[in-house]
């Protein structure tokens, strides 16, 4: 998560300083925002980092499932956006406190309106109920401000060519889009829709079809390699049992090759779709999103005779 707050910070730094200059200043006074990311229990999470916030800086509180962005009301002196993190459930304070003490050190500053932006793939209990009930509980503390929650990080188009840009990193011609999956009904449907316009097909960690459904799937129509791409963020103990499944289902079937992707991890491209949903500026889906991206030097490699490397 500090990886990618970093990544977010220098980001955003750069658009601040863009705007501000092309902005009439008193226009600018007047544009006061924020922005939080909300954080997902499974995911590491770190305290904020609004120490020492002045007029003029970009605020921003970074954390597993989002981004807040401040805009202070007195742009003058800008020295860049200053990220945080916020956490769901693994926190000692709960959600809606952590929203509170951010946002308060935000309102010394100056800012009006706080947004937040939850880093979830998936629009599932946490996206749809935990999050805004909190929000509620700290809208209720706050009542001289404004707090926003943005689209989810799962909706922005742009992820797609993230994952298509994983997947040429390998040779492997059949992808399993291994998610952790929704039970609410539809709450996969984006799942199939994404893993189709990869060519591959979808699995879940908590719902039907598993991996190991799909992997058998496979192997009956013939396939003789897969390659599984894991929707989610960081690694972390889920990322770590889908190494160990893995590397189970190729000592159960020695026959078939596997090559097991690393998620998407903290990255300039990751930290640029979140900018965009804190900014307000997703394109369309059917609108095509350059990805400019560098080659991963990392790879997970589950290490077999039969398995790819």
């Amino acid at each position: 998560m500090e990886r990618l707050a970093h990544f977010v910070r220098s980001q955003e730094a750069g658009l601040w300083e863009t705007g501000s200059r092309s902005k009439d200043r008193s226009d600018s006074r007047r544009s006061a925002s924020a922005r939080l990311a909300l954080g997902e229990a499974s995911l590491l999470l770190h305290s904020t980092a609004t120490d020492g916030l002045k007029p003029g800086q970009d605020a921003s509180f970074l954390g597993t499932s989002g981004l807040y962005r401040a805009r202070v009301s007195v742009p003058d002196a800008v020295q860049g956006p200053l990220v945080g993190t916020a956490c769901l459930e693994t926190e000692a304070l709960p959600l809606h406190r952590q929203i509170v003490e951010f946002s308060r050190r935000a309102c010394a500053a100056g800012v009006e309106r706080v947004r937040l932006v939850p880093l979830f793939l998936l629009a599932g209990m946490h996206v749809m109920d935990d999050i805004p009930a909190e929000v509620e509980q700290a809208r209720q503390m706050l009542p001289d401000l404004t707090l926003e929650i943005c689209p989810h990080l799962g909706s922005h188009p742009g992820l797609k060519g993230l994952l298509r840009h994983k997947l040429q990193t390998t040779a492997i011609k059949t992808p399993i889009v291994l998610a952790h999956g929704s039970r609410r009904s539809g709450g996969n449907d984006v799942i199939y829709t994404l893993a189709q316009a990869l060519g591959g097909t979808a699995a879940f960690w908590t719902v039907a079809p598993s991996l190991e459904s799909q992997v058998i799937h496979h192997m009956q129509s013939g396939v003789q390699r897969v390659a599984i791409l894991p929707y989610f963020l960081f690694t972390g103990t889920t990322t770590d049992a889908i190494t160990h499944l893995t590397e189970e289902l190729a000592e159960r079937f020695p026959k078939m090759g596997f090559h097991l992707l690393p998620p998407l991890g903290p990255s300039p491209e990751l930290a640029r779709l979140v900018i965009d949903l804190a900014l307000d500026r997703v394109p369309a889906w059917g609108q095509q999103i350059p990805v400019p991206m560098q080659r991963l030097a990392f790879r997970h490699g589950i290490h077999s005779s039969s398995m790819v490397s």
